[in-house]
């Protein structure tokens, strides 16, 4: 063999011993390059998907469900009749109500019967009181004259008075009359609109555009108005569609509108819908210990209102250096610099699953001593 390649070659040897006596020679130690990766730190959360003022309605009676007139799916108008709930009694009140008010009617009307025969009782007391006034005056013009006695002046005189008193009673009585009916009409009003009130209620009414998302009833079946979880119909727009996420409370102060949200659901296993949050709701669950969200995502058409969906609210989403967290010791890293180890200070950042962020200290693809 050529000495020359000789020398070459056992320099060469002396350089890998060298390096490997150097860098790798402690016992569990290597060299690592110092590396650009992305840091994302992120909030978990369940939840649904529900459509934007989706409205569910629940009875304000109770009762059976006499009829149904739509079907999951269907479209609605707000104030559409979507069901009604059994209502004989009202009926039978309304009627009556509505019969009695007419008889009051009746009688206020100015040709009446009534009204005559209160206005006729009038007109002749009044024309009593003219006669007696007529009789007076004659009496006390004899009465001056010598000729009636004093008795027989003070008994034309009581005459006037009673048919007097008698004429204004008859007014008054007239007026009292037609006031205790209009009283009473006022009251069979009321009762007649609170009847309507109440029938009223009895015709389940869509509160909102939207489609009919659920039904949760069906004919004859009896709904209480006590019981709150007592439902008729869920009503929703299924062009506007919105994620709700339940998180644990303890991640709340970290939340912020505007954040990115990531969302995946088992309908749709191989895509990620991204939004954006838009409201955190400032009352958190006792039992469950969570706050609600609402994020706007984009869903495909036809996606079912309600349907699970898990999320990662993106809290943090940066790049940065990063090393083997074991790599720093006492804020310090050794690195390989020059064809030497030096040992330099670096600023620590987030760490995850064994890896560490170097915000100062170290540059991308430096070699890093490892142990």
């Amino acid at each position: 063999m050529n000495k020359k390649y000789l020398i070459i070659g056992g320099l060469l040897l002396a350089g890998v011993l060298l390096y490997f006596f150097v860098f790798t020679g402690d016992e569990g130690t290597g060299v690592e390059k110092a590396e650009k990766k992305r840091y994302v730190k992120s909030v978990y959360a369940s939840g649904y998907v529900d459509s934007v003022g989706k409205v569910q309605i629940k009875p304000e009676v109770s009762g059976y469900i006499q009829e149904i007139f739509v079907s999951e799916g269907g479209e609605v108008k707000k104030g559409d009749v979507v069901a009604i709930i059994r209502n004989d009694k009202l009926d039978e009140q309304l009627k009556e109500v509505a019969a009695k008010k007419g008889l009051i009617e009746d009688r206020m009307k100015e040709d009446s019967p009534f009204l005559r025969a209160l206005r006729d009782e009038i007109a002749i007391w009044k024309m009593n009181t003219e006669i007696e006034k007529g009789n007076f005056a004659r009496r006390e013009s004899l009465y001056e004259k010598g000729i009636i006695s004093k008795e027989a002046y003070d008994q034309a005189r009581q005459s006037v008075e009673v048919t007097e008193k008698t004429y204004t009673k008859s007014t008054e009585a007239l007026k009292d009359q037609l006031a205790a009916l209009r009283s009473e009409l006022d009251s069979l009003t009321a009762s007649e609109q609170a009847v309507r009130e109440e029938i009223e209620k009895h015709r389940i009414k869509a509160p909102v555009d939207g489609k009919v998302l659920r039904k949760f009833i069906e004919e004859g079946d009896y709904v209480n108005s006590v019981f709150k979880d007592d439902l008729l119909f869920s009503i929703g727009d299924t062009g506007r569609l919105e994620t709700v996420l339940l998180v644990d409370e303890e991640y709340v102060p970290l939340l912020k509108v505007g954040q990115k949200v990531l969302v995946t659901t088992d309908a749709y296993p191989d895509e990620v819908f991204e939004g954006r949050i838009k409201v955190i709701e400032s009352e958190a669950d006792r039992v469950s210990r969570t706050v609600k969200i609402k994020a706007d995502n984009n869903y495909p058409p036809g996606i079912p209102v309600g349907i699970t969906v898990e999320g990662n609210v993106v809290i943090d989403d940066r790049e940065g250096i990063f090393i083997t967290e074991d790599a720093v010791e006492d804020g310090h890293v050794e690195v390989v610099r020059d064809g030497k180890k030096v040992r330099v200070p670096v600023e620590a950042g987030a760490s995850k699953d064994g890896v560490v962020e170097i915000k100062k200290g170290v540059g991308e693809n430096e070699e890093i001593i490892t142990r």
